[in-house]
């Protein structure tokens, strides 16, 4: 009726008033429009760490092809491996005189025909007049897939760690340095530091090293200085799977296809954890179902030899809070994962209220997915997570890392406070297919940037002490 064909008329429509009193536009729904394009407008311009994982592959088969690159490192938000990138930065070291690297490299970019579209590029200004310790390093900015922006730093051999080192924290990071590495201007530090690698500026700082992934948060400086960063979980630590699908609900694969894929990358167990009967979208399992997959789960753990098989339900939390299936069932299940797949618009109190009745549910064992959210493209739903954080500790429920790249949620800002609340915490794929499967260093980069441990990883265990970790649960 009104003409309204994008979101910046969209936009004005709602500033101006003119949906007010519109059929079908009430005060809830305007306000639910209106968060929609705030968190759009967040979102835009970005990209989830997995595109940006492709992006960088072909960037660097563009530069490898330059013979007038030494080597280079991406830095930034893709070296601390934030769930959601504004742009990729990489440090570029120079073989020769730098202007004739340049002049190299955008000749690479404009005639590649690789499949990543380079819609511009143009040489930064150099200009110290910021005091800035980066203003005086040549840049080259590509604008690539779509309008995402690219800095490439082009450094001499003397110059390129002390770069990296620069480039890879936030700026909330670096200002927690002491103001002996200030970075204004070329100072003494600067040239001190010249032909050094990052770990030896760390050591001449008088602290460990600080793992990229770390270079997020100001308080891991400290840490550093003390000695006392925490010795980071990794990818091999992982024994096994504690959400997984397969075609008995959405999966695009068997059980078997599904175990088998898990015995051949080394999986110690596995859990199948199909979806629940209220997730009708997702063929989710009725009781009886769920009965008979039991027992499958059971002669399957049987005839596979080098992996135990866990059965198990990803439960849907109803509306008020009580799950799809009841205690008695619930009880036959080797591990439940709870969570909200319906309902995202309740306010925070009765969300929250909803997740902490099914954290005090004896039988959950894992609340998946906590917040709900796709990355750039749905936010998270209204939740205290502090107050579910509380619950979580207070019942020895495990919160989930998703690894699903849209997802990988819960984030690291939680993570850590579930830390210290001493919740333990399952970093698990979320897989419905094999491909799927794969993805668990997407949840570990959450876990390593969240300055977690082996210990505080529920799926690092050994099956008996997980065991034992289900079994306190219920007790």
């Amino acid at each position: 009726e009104l003409g309204i064909k994008n979101l910046n008329q969209l936009t004005e429509a709602l500033e101006d008033g003119t949906l007010h009193g519109m059929k079908g536009f009430g005060k809830k729904t305007l306000e639910t429009v209106t968060e929609s394009l705030e968190f759009l407008k967040a979102y835009k311009g970005t990209r989830i760490l997995a595109r940006c994982l492709d992006i960088s592959v072909h960037l660097s088969n563009i530069i490898e092809s330059c013979d007038k690159v030494v080597r280079h490192e991406f830095s930034g938000d893709l070296r601390r491996l934030e769930e959601v990138c504004r742009s990729i930065e990489i440090v570029v070291e120079c073989a020769e005189e730098i202007d004739e690297a340049k002049r190299t490299i955008y000749e690479v970019f404009t005639t590649h025909e690789l499949p990543i579209q380079t819609q511009q590029i143009r040489e930064a200004e150099k200009s110290d007049k910021d005091g800035s310790l980066l203003g005086s390093i040549e840049k080259v900015h590509l604008s690539v897939d779509d309008g995402f922006p690219v800095t490439l730093y082009l450094c001499s051999a003397a110059d390129y760690e002390f770069v990296l080192f620069l480039t890879t924290p936030t700026d909330e990071h670096l200002a927690a340095y002491s103001k002996d590495i200030s970075v204004s201007g070329r100072s003494a530090f600067w040239e001190k530091r010249q032909n050094r690698t990052e770990l030896e500026i760390f050591d001449d700082l008088g602290m460990a090293f600080i793992p990229p992934e770390l270079r997020k948060f100001p308080d891991t400086v400290s840490l550093a200085v003390d000695r006392k960063l925490p010795l980071l979980i990794e990818f091999d630590d992982i024994r096994g799977d504690l959400h997984t699908h397969t075609e008995w609900s959405d999966g695009a694969h068997t059980m078997e296809q599904m175990v088998t894929s898990a015995v051949n990358r080394g999986l110690e167990y596995y859990a199948i954890t199909d979806h629940s009967a209220s997730s009708t979208v997702a063929n989710g399992l009725n009781q009886e179902r769920l009965l008979e997959q039991i027992k499958h789960v059971r002669k399957l753990d049987e005839e596979m030899v080098g992996i135990s098989l866990l059965a198990g339900s990803e439960v849907d939390i109803l509306r008020d809070g009580r799950l799809d299936f009841t205690d008695d069932i619930l009880a036959q299940l080797d591990i439940v994962v709870a969570s909200v797949h319906s309902h995202f618009t309740l306010s925070e109190s009765a969300m929250t209220d909803r997740v902490i009745r099914a954290i005090e549910n004896p039988y959950v064992n894992i609340i998946g997915h906590p917040t709900g959210r796709l990355l750039g493209r749905r936010p998270a739903y209204s939740i205290n997570l502090d107050e579910v954080i509380a619950a979580a500790a207070a019942n020895n429920t495990v919160l989930e890392i998703n690894g699903s790249p849209s997802r990988l949620d819960l984030g690291p800002e939680y993570v850590r406070k579930a830390k210290d609340a001493g919740v333990l915490i399952a970093v698990n794929t979320d897989a419905h297919s094999i491909p799927e499967s794969e993805r668990y260093q997407y949840g570990v980069n959450v876990a390593r940037r969240s300055g977690l441990s082996r210990d505080d990883v529920i799926n690092t265990y050994p099956l008996e002490k997980l065991r034992q970790v289900l079994d306190r649960q219920v007790s």
